[in-house]
């Protein structure tokens, strides 16, 4: 996949993906939101019915009760005042007159009225009546019945809401209107009475409320047991004295239809109610559409979704199971339209974004295809490559960059080219500075001189040489050019081919330094020097003439024990020339020991900067200077090599040995 693809891909991903599972996100919270809001309407609508059944028996109850003194029949002679119910002799009464303006349209609520009057108390015993007087009808335990449906058929012909499976919802607006209006008026009456009470008797009322509120809350547990039956029982007191029972038989059709009357039906709603007897609903329509969502039976209270509807369900303390199926569907539609068209609207814009992205694409991978071609070149050795960079964007600072990096590696190149051609004439170099020093020993019967050059890196100013003069002695040269690299070396091989020619034609040290000393100052630039030690040994009397020229104390070891230094009796050659120099002479005996070395012996540092030191070097020949030369120069290699461990040498270090035996005739090993 190339990278325009790529790109393409990754603005898809980046882009209609999320703008996807966004919109899914919102169709979804809106969905949830929207059925969480349905369900708690659902769910007070649900609990509203149930208020309203409550308030429909306690509107009943409160009206029931005052049938008690209701006026029954002609006026009695005695009294004067009409005759009520509770004294009527009759166990089944017409409805009075007066049933119509007490009950009103809650009649229709019922379908029988029982009147039970509590019996007198029995009056003291007279003493021995002459005989046992019959007792009325009326002081018996007796029961007065009026049939409320039959009243209600005779006053309302053709009224009868059981006949059929329709109910009509505005034939039970106005009934049940008045119904909870009694029931709300009675407990404002209560209310008002309530605040007209002083202030001083509030802790009495607090009490009295109280025992109000648990006597209402056992009176409505009571009234929601008896529409459990169907059976509304209740007992009368007229001065604080039980007086009877009213029992009222409830139409529970009739109730529930009134109940299920008064919510809106805008939103396509359906209330019902499952009791004992099965499903009620405002029509038959409804209950046909419940039913085919399995809503016909009793299944405990609760929320669950059938089809699009989502059905919420409430038991009421009643015994009668309240809920309302609320319409999903055209809800969800619209929810979903608009979700959709938001995703629309968002891919409209990214297809608008996709549009534009590809010529940017193409742009951007034209950029770096050339930059591409350009580093294939550079890889192929084509130095030369360069690329466009006009725009100023990031391609175009990534163009000149490459082009400057171009240009660099070019110049690069060059400079390794130069530094390759270099390295190897300093190869060159070295290998004809190695050639320059003497590579075999030399022996003059027993007595043995060998020097060792450890290099470093580069080449370098240190040089040794020992060689037999036409008058049988041994010369000896140590030396040390100041500086390094090529310029050192060449004037170590100056020095060492003037020394070589003149040692044999001036047998006065100090003197052939000294003229050595003015050609360095007059044909080397200021600052060149070197430090210089040269012996002259002769094997016959084994004394040793020398002269330090600004060396390092170069050691005598004697075989009797002891060491003692060849100091400095000048100044290194070509530093400050004049100032001359001093010859000195040492006897020397046999199985004494030479050593000679350069500043690079000595100076050698390990990888923490510590230096290998001339202290170090003294012991190691005190304790190595009975062993032959080749053992001394060995060992004292590997303990400078080990000295050095991993740190990188920036000196060449240059070690020169010689053991002083009986005198032989001089010849070459």
């Amino acid at each position: 996949m190339n990278l325009r693809t790529r790109l393409i891909v990754a603005f898809f991903i980046t882009s209609v993906v999320p703008l996807s599972a966004v919109t899914f996100y919102s169709y979804s919270s809106s969905r949830q939101a929207f059925e969480n809001a349905v369900e708690a309407e659902a769910r007070f609508a649900a609990r509203e019915m149930g208020q309203r059944m409550d308030t429909v028996t306690a509107s009943l109850e409160q009206r029931m009760d005052q049938l008690w003194d209701v006026p029954m029949g002609p006026n009695t002679p005695d009294t004067k005042k009409p005759a009520s119910l509770r004294d009527t002799d009759a166990d089944e009464v017409e409805a009075p007159a007066e049933l119509d303006a007490l009950l009103g349209n809650a009649a229709s609520f019922l379908e029988r009225i029982e009147i039970v009057p509590t019996a007198p108390p029995a009056p003291p015993e007279p003493p021995a009546p002459p005989r046992q007087a019959r007792p009325s009808r009326r002081d018996l335990h007796r029961k007065i019945v009026i049939d409320v449906s039959r009243w209600m058929k005779a006053k309302r012909p053709g009224s009868d809401v059981n006949r059929g499976a329709d109910i009509d919802p505005s034939a039970w607006v106005g009934t049940m209107q008045e119904v909870l209006a009694a029931g709300l008026d009675l407990g404002l009456k209560g209310a008002i009475a309530g605040i007209k009470q002083g202030a001083e008797e509030l802790k009495r009322q607090v009490e009295d409320r109280r025992r109000d509120q648990a006597a209402t809350r056992a009176r409505t547990e009571e009234r929601q047991r008896a529409v459990r039956q169907r059976q509304l029982a209740f007992m009368v007191h007229r001065q604080g004295r039980e007086v009877g029972q009213i029992q009222a038989t409830l139409n529970m059709n009739r109730i529930l239809a009134g109940v299920l009357s008064t919510p809106r039906r805008g939103r396509g709603e359906i209330p019902f109610a499952i009791d004992g007897t099965g499903l009620h609903t405002q029509n038959g329509g409804d209950a046909a559409v419940l039913q085919g969502l399995g809503v016909d039976r009793r299944e405990g209270a609760g929320v669950r979704q059938a089809a699009e509807w989502l059905i919420v369900t409430r038991d009421d303390p009643s015994g009668v199971t309240f809920g309302i199926a609320h319409p999903l569907g055209e809800s969800l539609q619209e929810i979903r339209r608009a979700s959709v068209r938001s995703l629309a609207i968002g891919v409209l814009f990214i297809t608008i974004a996709l549009v534009g992205i590809v010529p940017l694409s193409n742009r951007m991978t034209r950029s770096l295809s050339a930059l591409t071609n350009g580093v294939q070149r550079i890889a192929r050795g084509d130095f030369s490559a360069r690329v466009a960079a006009k725009s100023g964007d990031e391609f175009g600072l990534l163009g000149r960059a490459f082009n400057q990096m171009a240009e660099d590696i070019e110049a690069h190149q060059k400079l390794v080219v130069d530094q390759e051609r270099l390295k190897r004439e300093l190869e060159l170099c070295r290998q004809i500075q190695t050639e320059m020093l003497p590579r075999e020993s030399l022996r003059l019967g027993l007595t043995e001189v060998k020097g060792v050059s450890i290099p470093a890196r580069e080449v370098g100013g240190d040089f040794f040489n020992y060689f037999v003069m036409p008058g049988g002695e041994v010369a000896l040269l140590v030396g040390d050019v100041s500086g390094k690299g090529v310029s050192a070396a060449l004037l170590m091989a100056n020095v060492q081919a003037t020394l070589r020619a003149r040692l044999p034609l001036e047998p006065d040290l100090a003197k052939l330094i000294a003229a050595v000393d003015d050609d360095i100052e007059k044909t080397t630039p200021r600052g060149v020097y070197f430090t210089l030690f040269v012996g002259i040994l002769d094997p016959t009397t084994k004394v040793l003439r020398y002269l330090n020229a600004g060396h390092n104390p170069q050691f005598v070891i004697r075989a009797a024990g002891g060491l003692e230094r060849l100091a400095s009796t000048g100044l290194p050659v070509g530093l400050f020339a004049g100032h001359g120099y001093t010859e000195r002479q040492i006897a020397l005996a046999d199985d004494d020991l030479l050593f000679f070395y350069t500043d690079g012996a000595v100076e050698v540092e390990n990888e923490a900067g510590e230096m290998f030191g001339a202290e170090r070097l003294e012991q190691l020949l005190v304790r190595e200077h009975a062993s032959g030369i080749d053992a001394v120069l060995d060992r004292v290699e590997r303990e400078i090599r080990a000295h050095r461990g991993n740190a990188e040498p920036f000196d060449d270090a240059t070690i020169m040995a010689l053991r002083v035996s009986p005198s032989h005739s001089p010849e070459a090993a």
